[in-house]
């Protein structure tokens, strides 16, 4: 099953690597709408914490004002939230066929993302520090393997990465909605106001960025059990790798993991970048060691000859 197409040549060419800054820029971009909502979401309870036991007269204003933050998230901030994050999983999905020599499927991804739209939002200059993120995005040693066995590895890499970060997300994301009901009740019985009272100048200025929080928990939820499934697939496919199955098999087995990862990555929800980056060394950390010793295991049962370093 040898193959000269290696995967850590490959995703680290000027083209790959624009690739993958296109889609953090994608994301980036479906990101701050998301930023933008959660500071108006943010603002209404501020402001009712401030001004509300004082001026009274505020409080339907802050009422009108939570209606209309959550009319803007359904109907305009949602959907270029969406949009983007397709055009997202698009690029990671041209980065994976190319790196990985899969087929583009049409029929689950369509077409690919315009290379005007692609040269646009990358038409800046490319930082040093920004290479260096992108470059390696899947760990080099799995080029140690025959490429329909290295392959594997960079999808079951794709969904436990991403597996690990949103568990935290998830438990941090219930946590905040809890105590934000708490805090605003405690402030407002310290103002002296009523239970009628804490409605309209706590609680429903609230309700915008509440009810996100809740969303994004129950979406973060299903997104876990996807890539749990995802995961647990990958690992079936791994073990018949291991077995021996053929090269035409595991390639067959591999394209239609993919379909199931794009499609994940077209719905999935978002992570803040603050978690995201705190969380990635540690997640890098981890995803090396496992890959090590997955390729360990690989090298064993395949009988594939260790290439020194």
């Amino acid at each position: 099953m040898a193959s000269e197409h290696r995967i850590d040549i490959e995703q680290n060419r000027p083209e790959r690597l624009e690739l993958l800054r296109a889609q953090r820029l994608f994301y980036a971009r479906a990101k701050l709408y998301q930023n933008l909502f959660t500071f108006m979401a943010l603002l209404l309870p501020a402001i009712g914490v401030l001004f509300g036991a004082s001026v009274p007269a505020i409080q339907p204003f802050l009422g009108l004002g939570s209606i209309l933050v959550l009319l803007l998230e359904v109907g305009v901030i949602s959907r270029r939230q969406r949009e983007d994050c397709k055009r997202g999983a698009k690029v990671q999905e041209q980065f994976d066929t190319e790196v990985l020599q899969l087929d583009w499927n049409r029929l689950v991804a369509g077409s690919r993302v315009d290379a005007e739209e692609v040269h646009e939002i990358t038409a800046g200059p490319m930082s040093d520090a920004e290479k260096t993120r992108l470059k390696n995005w899947y760990e080099p040693v799995f080029s140690k393997l025959p490429l329909p066995v290295a392959r594997l590895l960079c999808q079951r890499t794709n969904a436990a990465y991403d597996m690990r970060v949103r568990k935290i997300y998830s438990g941090i994301l219930l946590s905040v909605a809890v105590l934000l009901v708490v805090v605003l009740t405690c402030i407002g019985l310290h103002q002296g106001l009523t239970v009628n009272e804490l409605i309209p100048t706590m609680y429903l200025p609230a309700l915008p960025f509440v009810a996100f929080v809740l969303r994004e928990h129950r979406k973060q939820g299903d997104t876990i059990e996807t890539l749990t499934t995802i995961k647990a697939e990958v690992e079936k496919a791994w073990d018949k790798a291991l077995d021996g199955a053929s090269a035409a098999e595991l390639t067959v087995t591999a394209r239609a993991l993919q379909d199931a990862i794009y499609r994940h990555r077209t719905s999935n929800p978002l992570v803040f970048d603050w978690l995201y980056n705190r969380l990635r060394k540690r997640s890098e950390d981890v995803t090396r060691h496992a890959a090590e010793r997955l390729v360990a295991e690989a090298q064993h049962k395949l009988n594939i000859p260790k290439v020194a370093e």
